[in-house]
């Protein structure tokens, strides 16, 4: 059940508060807690974060108070189940903190690679101008300007990567030891793009489509109240509902950004609304099965297909508040068990092969900061237990 957030009296006394007009909603920006979190990398900071309840802002940090105390409040407070609770910045601060996170970012892909060999410096780099990319999608909206950077940064990856193992591997080692690193739009983005590539053999151009595809088959979770879409816990019946609608809403939000001016090609928004069917039906929000290829009616895009592989192991991969970071090979595995009902078996097939190939190469435990290797049996109990 929803709570209403009551402001605190001790609150109203430290803090500022705002009563905004429409216009004056324009001036903020809505921040989701993973550029938060970053913060706690920082002693200092130049601009004010500020809940933000319907109408009233509340100033909840400045940067004369600023502290990890008061963001353990925040943070603490956008993790439970508040109805229209929101963290915003001023739209004019908001380049400041791009930079900030860039910069962290940056910091920590040097110690990264200062730590451990086998993480190609180019696949990183390639992730953190994706990732730059996707924040002004998910928080910025979809104009012609932040499309050109996308393509850009698309680009370069699709001309720069290495093998599919090298990209993969880095990819999944990085994550598993700094998790604070993942972007999951710009993962689906790099592994699509691999998919396409590297095992699909497709064309530059053809492949570049995909992962575009891929960095914004999520938008319409900026549509999603942040309650329901940052909650620690299990959804219930109603919140999953309105978590289901986000592909739909990501559709129309890029089909409505098309038509206004983006220049996107419009299987970018068909593949928006799709990645959430499954190849053998049972999926959302159209129940849609098989090929488009061989069913026009019914049928998914290609694009789709491969975006879904590409989109539920980055998945598997990340931390959540209720879950653990998979290693690729439980991810695997779990998405093994449900292969036949969810994924094209050609594009599957080609994903699966890979992802052995680079278990070879690469090993995926992380103990207290160091890597070392271990061995997982796709079929043990604890990766059936973890697929349910």
């Amino acid at each position: 059940m929803k709570k209403a957030y009551k402001i605190s009296e001790a609150t109203r006394k430290r803090c500022k508060t705002i009563e905004l007009t429409e216009k004056d909603a324009d001036n903020y920006r809505i921040l989701h807690l993973e550029q938060v979190q970053y913060l706690y990398e920082v002693k200092h900071i130049d601009f004010s974060l500020f809940f933000k309840i319907e109408t009233t802002l509340i100033e909840f940090i400045n940067p004369r108070e600023f502290s990890h105390l008061l963001l353990d409040q925040l943070i603490t407070a956008m993790n439970k189940d508040f109805e229209d609770l929101s963290i915003c910045i001023r739209v004019e601060d908001y380049p400041e903190l791009a930079r900030i996170l860039d910069n962290i970012r940056n910091r920590k892909i040097y110690s990264l690679i200062q730590k451990d060999p086998l993480l190609d410096q180019k696949t990183l780099q390639l992730f953190c101008d994706l990732t730059s990319v996707s924040q002004l999608i998910v928080k910025g909206g979809i104009d012609q300007e932040t499309v050109m950077d996308a393509e850009v940064a698309i680009d370069r990856m699709i001309d720069s990567l290495l093998s599919s193992e090298v990209a993969i591997g880095t990819l999944s080692r990085m994550i598993l030891a700094d998790p604070t690193l993942y972007d999951h739009s710009a993962s689906v983005a790099m592994i699509a793009g691999v998919i396409a590539h590297k095992l699909l053999k497709m064309d530059r151009e053809t492949s570049k489509l995909i992962a575009l595809c891929g960095m914004f088959h999520d938008v319409g979770k900026t549509m999603i109240p942040g309650h329901i879409l940052h909650k620690p816990d299990k959804f219930s019946p109603d919140e999953f509902a309105i978590m289901k609608t986000h592909a739909q809403l990501g559709c129309d939000e890029i089909t409505k950004a098309i038509e206004q001016g983006a220049p996107l090609d419009p299987v970018v928004a068909r593949v928006s609304g799709e990645h959430h069917e499954k190849f053998r039906g049972g999926g959302y929000p159209n129940n849609k099965r098989g090929r488009l290829e061989e069913d026009e009616e019914h049928g998914i895009h290609e694009f789709t297909r491969i975006v879904s592989v590409a989109d539920v192991f980055s998945a598997l991969l990340m931390v959540r508040p209720y879950k653990d970071a998979f290693s690729p090979e439980e991810s695997l595995g779990i998405m093994q068990k449900a292969a036949e009902q969810a994924y094209d078996p050609k594009i599957f097939s080609v994903f699966e092969t890979c992802i052995l190939k680079t278990a070879e190469t690469y090993s995926f435990q992380i103990d207290s900061g160091k890597t070392s290797g271990r061995i997982i049996d796709m079929d043990s109990k604890k990766v059936r237990k973890q697929a349910q």
